[in-house]
């Protein structure tokens, strides 16, 4: 099976961090044995498109595991059209833009001219998804420019809030392809290809996109390959559709000569990496997902399946109900859900704005032998972290167990830093992960501790937070049922722990902060 990232960069943008090097990059395929990526540079991004794509198109000539793509900037009125018939008559077939980088819209006149100018050319355009509003018809518009243009369009960054309307899209328009890092949720790749269902026509509400609409990308080396490699690998898709995501459809819309290809690495197997040793899911949860994906409510089964795969011995869980919408009826069904199942234990969850309630819910299930801490995410429930209110309710919590999954209100690393500080005996674990100047503003408050389940997560956080807090504050959490387990590990394995980390981060600060068996 051979692999080809669609979706890569190397370049420092205000940074001279060595793992944005070209020598970076090329290590990384080396590691997790992708043939070659499709790389833009990303000064052509930020700042000059011409000086950029120089480099990416230099890349690509000395290295036959590159394919440079060129960044077009409409912004750049007086010089892009001749940047475009440059990079056109020096091979580059691929042509990305990014519209909120550049402060510029796809509805625009100028986007529609650089459109025609590539009409005929053989070109793939790449745009994120995630710059094309719903609100503004923006993704349709686009579908239908490319169309008429005879341009095959390869949207990257399919974000889950947005899906629905992705695959309304690609539905319609055959052209349209997908990437697929941000496809993290759990099951969202086989629903996508497949239908989610026996029959390839009702799982969506209507036709499989199918596994030819769909190449594999990373986003390195700023997400992790092996996150995004787990996503496709641990589907149950056959191993012709997995091989045509990962690589074969990219073979086929780039054009590229396959017996040049014979040389270079294939991926050993068409499993997901996994670690060795026991792992301890510190964040999970039981629920109901409004999103295109398989529906498994407070239904424990596919949850433990997954666990007993990937080798996770406990998982703790909390209701996503409990966050969005009845703390009191959500603790109730994870309560019943994990009842006569040893490997998995409850958070409670508690609201801030919901002070007596929480106080009640605490004192009905952390009196169980299978609940072991609580849960209190304030991006679901907006109040500010350092306010009287989350101040107050930590303390009752403090009182009652011993630690707490912690998501702060937005960017608030000093409020956090001042709880931990005002509760020293009790130990919050931040959810969803942080970066380099959090970890470093809470470096001197040892129960505050980190785990990094995320859709679009860093393997470099994960490893800088290792290097500036110490493998003892590092979890291992994965989000389920929401998010892929795959993708966590994957997003853990490309941290890449040392052998003295690894046991730490995957098991063994849970068992000693929630005092597991």
């Amino acid at each position: 099976m051979r692999v080809i990232d669609i979706n890569a960069s190397f370049g420092k943008r205000v940074s001279d961090d060595e793992r944005f090097s070209l020598a970076a990059m090329l290590r990384e395929l080396d590691r997790h044995a992708v043939a070659c990526a499709v790389l833009y540079h990303e000064q052509a991004v930020h700042y000059s498109m011409e000086a950029g794509n120089r480099l990416a198109i230099e890349a690509g000539r000395e290295n036959p595991r590159i394919i440079p793509a060129a960044v077009l900037n409409p912004r750049d009125a007086l010089r892009w059209p001749g940047e475009l018939d440059r990079c056109l008559r020096q091979g580059v077939r691929v042509f990305r833009f990014f519209p909120s980088a550049n402060a510029a819209s796809v509805r625009g006149r100028v986007f529609g001219q650089m459109l025609q100018a590539l009409r005929g050319s053989g070109a793939v355009v790449m745009v994120p998804a995630s710059d094309c509003a719903p609100e503004g018809d923006a993704l349709t518009w686009l579908a239908e420019q490319t169309h008429a243009c005879g341009l095959p369009l390869l949207l990257t960054e399919l974000a889950y809030s947005f899906l629905y309307e992705i695959i309304a899209v690609m539905r319609q328009f055959p052209h349209v392809h997908g990437e697929t890092n941000w496809l993290a949720t759990e099951g969202t790749v086989e629903v996508l290809v497949e239908g989610g269902s026996q029959s390839r026509d009702v799982g969506m509400g209507g036709p499989a996109l199918g596994a030819g609409r769909f190449l594999y990308g990373s986003a390195a080396p700023a997400r992790p390959m092996q996150k995004a490699l787990n996503q496709v690998l641990e589907t149950g898709l056959g191993r012709a559709d997995k091989a045509a995501i990962l690589g074969g459809n990219a073979i086929r819309l780039l054009g590229l000569d396959s017996a040049a290809l014979e040389k270079l690495p294939q991926l050993p197997s068409a499993e997901p990496v996994m670690f060795d040793g026991p792992l301890v899911d510190v964040h999970s949860h039981l629920g109901y997902w409004p999103l295109p994906m398989p529906n498994e409510d407070y239904d424990p089964a596919p949850m433990l399946k997954r666990m007993r795969r990937y080798g996770i011995t406990r998982g703790i869980v909390s209701s996503y109900e409990s966050m969005r919408y009845d703390i009191a009826a959500g603790n109730r069904r994870v309560a019943d859900a994990i009842h006569g199942h040893p490997e998995l234990r409850g958070y409670v969850e508690i609201n801030p704005h919901q002070f007596e309630l929480s106080c009640r819910e605490m004192d009905r299930y952390l009196r169980l032998p299978n609940f072991v801490g609580v849960e209190m995410e304030l991006t679901h429930i907006p109040c500010p972290t350092g306010g009287e209110k989350v101040r107050r309710l930590m303390a009752e919590a403090a009182r009652r167990c011993r630690a707490i999954l912690f998501m702060a209100a937005g960017d608030d690393a000093p409020a956090e830093r001042e709880l931990g500080r005002q509760f020293p005996d009790f130990t919050i674990i931040h959810a969803h992960g942080f970066d380099p100047d959090w970890a470093r503003t809470v470096a001197d408050t040892p129960n505050v501790c980190v785990e990094f389940c995320l859709s679009r997560a860093s393997h470099l956080n994960v490893r800088d937070a290792l290097d500036i807090l110490g493998p003892r504050r590092v979890l291992f959490g994965t989000d389920q049922t929401f998010l892929s387990v795959g993708a966590a590990v994957g997003l853990y394995w490309d941290a890449q722990m040392s052998p003295q980390e690894r046991p730490l981060v995957l098991s063994e600060n849970a068992r000693r902060i929630f005092a597991l068996k």
